[in-house]
């Protein structure tokens, strides 16, 4: 799903730099740190859970300000 391992999973910011393929690794400016396969299945995780609460269709919908 878009986005997923761009956006962080404590606050939610979505930001392409804050992952770095060659590493592995996802930094968020909030400071959260991770494997960034990992932070892509946490949010992949998030989704499911949106839709199986009934959300029609759940996405991630980057902030443009």
């Amino acid at each position: 799903a878009k986005y997923t391992s761009q956006r962080c999973p404590v606050c939610g910011r979505i930001h392409k730099q804050s992952r770095d393929h060659n590493r592995h690794l996802y930094s968020c400016p909030c400071g959260y740190k991770s494997n960034d396969d990992r932070v892509g299945a946490m949010n992949i995780q998030n989704l499911g859970k949106r839709w199986l609460s009934g959300e029609k269709d759940p996405r991630y919908k980057k902030d443009n300000n």
